[in-house]
C-alpha cells in the first residue's frame, strides 16, 4: 500500500509553523502600537482643527507611551525626538514578542481553523464570478472621476472630514463587497481606489491651502486606527465563526 507524501495534502497557505504564527503576533503587536500612536494624537492635542486647514491652536503632539512629536520643537534640528521614538519601538516590540508567544503556543488550534476556512475560501471560488474585474475597474475609474471633479468643487473642510473618517468604509466595502474574487483582483481594485482618495484629499486640502505634508498626517492620523481596527476585527470574527464550526463538529 502506497503511503500518501506529504505533497497529497498540501499545507494551506495561511497555516504554518510555530515561527510563522509567532512572526504573525508579533506583525499584530506592532500594528497594535501604531493604532495607538496614531490615536494619541487626538488626546495630546488641544484640538484637531489643523488636520482641515483652520488652525486654532498650535498645541498638537503624538506618542505613546512617550510623545515623540510635538508642534514648534524643533528638537535640534531633527524631525521628532528619536531617542523618546526608540522607547516607543521598544515597548512596541515588548507588546508583539508576548502576542506573537501567544499565537505561537496556540499554533495548532489556529491551524486547523485556516485549514477551514481556506477549504471554505475555496469551495466560494468554485462559483460563478458575480462580477467582472473589467466592470469593476470601470466602475471604479468612474468613481474616481466623479470624486475629482467634485472635489474641485466642494473645496470644505466638510469633505477633508469626509475623506478621513469615511475613507477606510470605502475602502474595506471595495474589499469585501464583491463576491468570489482572488485577492489578486481584489487588490488590483483596491489600490488606484485608495490612491484616488489620498489625491482627492491633497487636491482639497491644496485647495484650503493646507501644507502637503499635513493632509497626509491627517490620513495617517485617521486611517490607521480605522484600518488597524478593521484588520483585527475581521481576521477575529473569522477565527471565532470557524471555532465555533470546529466546536459544533467534534463529537
Amino acid at each position: 500500500m502506497n503511503t500518501p507524501s506529504p505533497s497529497d495534502h498540501p499545507t494551506p497557505q495561511l497555516a504554518g509553523s510555530r515561527f510563522r504564527w509567532f512572526s504573525r503576533g508579533t506583525a499584530v503587536g506592532m500594528l497594535i502600537m501604531a493604532m495607538t500612536n496614531a490615536v494619541s494624537y487626538f488626546f495630546r492635542s488641544s484640538d484637531w482643527s489643523s488636520l482641515i486647514g483652520k488652525p486654532k491652536s498650535t498645541h498638537e503632539a503624538i506618542g505613546f507611551p512617550m510623545i515623540v512629536w510635538e508642534a514648534g520643537n524643533t528638537y535640534g534640528g531633527m524631525f521628532a525626538d528619536y531617542p523618546m521614538l526608540g522607547i516607543n519601538i521598544l515597548v512596541a516590540t515588548a507588546i508583539g514578542l508576548i502576542i506573537g508567544l501567544v499565537a505561537a503556543h496556540y499554533r495548532d488550534p489556529l491551524n486547523r481553523m485556516v485549514e477551514d476556512f481556506e477549504a471554505e475560501a475555496a469551495g466560494m471560488n468554485q462559483q460563478p464570478i458575480q462580477f467582472s474585474l473589467f466592470g469593476l475597474m470601470v466602475a471604479t475609474t468612474i468613481v474616481a472621476v466623479f470624486t475629482t471633479i467634485a472635489s474641485k468643487l466642494a473645496v470644505h473642510p466638510e469633505t477633508l472630514i469626509a475623506i478621513y473618517a469615511l475613507g477606510p468604509i470605502c475602502l474595506v466595502a471595495i474589499a469585501m463587497l464583491p463576491k468570489n474574487l482572488s485577492w489578486q483582483r481584489r487588490v488590483a481594485i483596491l489600490m488606484p481606489a485608495a490612491f484616488t482618495l489620498i489625491a482627492v484629499a491633497i487636491a482639497v486640502g491644496n485647495g484650503l491651502g493646507m501644507e502637503f505634508d499635513k493632509v497626509l498626517m491627517g490620513i495617517f492620523l485617521c486611517w490607521t486606527p480605522q484600518s488597524g481596527l478593521a484588520a483585527i476585527a475581521l481576521t477575529t470574527s473569522i477565527l471565532v465563526h470557524q471555532n465555533r464550526q470546529l466546536r459544533g463538529t467534534s463529537p
